[in-house]
């Protein structure tokens, strides 16, 4: 995932004060040729080379599990 510099910055301040760092991701499913919405939370990220697992919700649910997601298929990321 690539963040700019101003959202790299607001993160580590996050990350420094204990603050939540949420993330909105748009993901390009392939099974169905679909995008999706995801909030994700940017401090339990597990790397695995080309997928990640996260805990996230997703924006049609209520409930949030553990998801793996692959790198190539997000188009978007924005600190929320």
């Amino acid at each position: 995932m690539k963040l700019n510099p101003i959202q790299k910055t607001r993160l580590a301040y996050r990350r420094a004060f204990a603050k939540e760092n949420m993330a909105t991701i748009r993901y390009n499913k392939k099974s169905d040729n679909t995008t999706s919405f995801y909030l994700i939370d940017m401090n339990f990220i597990e790397d695995f080379g080309q997928t990640f697992n996260t805990y996230s919700y997703a924006t049609s649910a209520k409930q949030g599990g553990i998801r793996t997601f692959y790198k190539d298929r997000i188009s978007k990321v924005k600190l929320v």
